[in-house]
């Protein structure tokens, strides 16, 4: 079969993390006024699904745009291994500051896969495309693609 042209593979992952929605910034009373009952100080969890778009040319021999178990693996070591069961606001370094909503629980993971996405793919095939963060089946937020 002759192969030609970009294609866009979507694969996707699943962890629980909880969170607190706190800014710093603000006083308890504007939090819980913004953020209601996300702001509770025990926090809540959620069981996030995170989706992993990549584009890249069909190659000739495999018929595969991107190898699988290279993709599976930078997800379970950038991503899935250090947000699985943690609380964000206090186990995790990037939100010891910023609110982990799902924006920026999204930027984060874009960011991760990012900076270390030319040592699994080197030469630029696949490319990262797009990063989507399932928090509820309402809340969901999207990174790249534009």
């Amino acid at each position: 079969m002759e192969q030609g042209g970009m294609v866009y593979l979507s694969r996707k992952y699943g962890f629980f993390a909880a969170h607190r929605l706190h800014a710093r910034g603000l006083s308890d009373a504007e939090n819980k006024a913004i953020f209601g009952k996300c702001n509770n100080p025990h926090g809540h969890g959620h069981n996030y699904e995170v989706e992993i778009t990549v584009a890249g040319p069909i190659d000739g021999v495999t018929g595969r745009a991107v190898d699988l178990a290279e993709l599976d693996a930078l997800a379970e070591r950038e991503v899935l291994e250090p947000l699985r069961y943690r609380n964000l606001n206090e186990e995790v370094a990037a939100f010891r500051e910023a609110v982990p909503t799902t924006e920026n629980l999204t930027a984060e993971v874009d960011r991760r896969l990012r900076a270390a996405w030319e040592g699994v793919f080197p030469g630029g095939q696949p490319t990262l495309e797009k990063i989507r963060i399932w928090e509820t089946e309402r809340n969901i937020c999207e990174i790249g693609g534009f």
